[in-house]
């Protein structure tokens, strides 16, 4: 599940106190209608984004109440956390959340902090692949074999067993064999991060329109399906 305060930077404008008590001064004015509501929340499902408004309903010292859409509260209870984006704020704001009252999506939070957030200026929608799928990269002294960790048009991340060591900005040729055929795309090398047991080599890909047909299709049926289970997990 990813973390929302590893992939969002800290941004203090005064001090961290301070800058909690201004995003609280915002929220209470939108409480109380004196500001437009405006407030989205935003969340990561398996790297599906999920984007709903929300509505201050009470606040109590340093803790907001907030109405949340059913999917937005089941994201917001396997994260732990959440995004909040308003015109009103000159920053994304972080916050923790505490509990979710079940039956009228109340969520409670706190710990409000501005931060910036990276996955924003992402141009492609990347998912997780629960399924194991097996996912090759080659060049001419190296041949990494492994499954799909998660994917987008334009990258792919392979989980493979330690032992292979390779250089950053290596070249080669990316293999990924999906339901609907296997696809062989031009691919580099731009990160490495070391598991327990296993590497995660992370590619970009440079896919000719035949592959970007079939990955589009993939991905859209992950979307699905990922859509389907945050759904199971927001009716219990």
């Amino acid at each position: 599940m990813i973390n929302l305060r590893d992939m969002s930077k800290l941004v203090v404008v005064e001090d961290v106190h301070k800058d909690e008590a201004a995003i609280l001064v915002v929220l209470t004015a939108i409480m109380e209608n004196r500001l437009s509501n405006d407030i989205k929340l935003l969340n990561y499902y398996k790297g599906l984004s999920v984007n709903f408004d929300a509505s201050v309903q009470f606040i109590d010292r340093n803790e907001v109440e907030m109405k949340v859409h059913d999917l937005q509260s089941a994201a917001m209870l396997m994260q732990k956390s959440t995004f909040i984006r308003s015109d009103h704020l000159p920053y994304g704001v972080i916050a923790k959340v505490n509990k979710i009252r079940k039956g009228t999506n109340i969520a409670f939070l706190s710990n409000f902090a501005y931060v910036t957030i990276p996955a924003e200026r992402r141009i492609y929608v990347r998912v997780k692949v629960s399924d194991k799928m097996e996912a090759h990269f080659q060049d001419s002294n190296h041949l990494v074999k492994g499954a799909i960790e998660d994917i987008s048009f334009a990258g792919i991340a392979i989980k493979a067993p330690e032992g292979i060591i390779l250089e950053e900005e290596t070249a080669g040729k990316v293999i990924i064999w999906l339901p609907d055929g296997k696809v062989e795309v031009p691919g580099k090398l731009i990160n490495v991060r070391e598991g327990d047991v296993s590497m995660k080599y992370i590619f970009e890909l440079r896919a000719d329109t035949k592959s970007e047909r079939l990955i589009f299709q993939f991905i859209f049926k992950q979307q699905s399906k990922i859509l389907k289970e945050l759904k199971d997990l927001a009716s219990r």
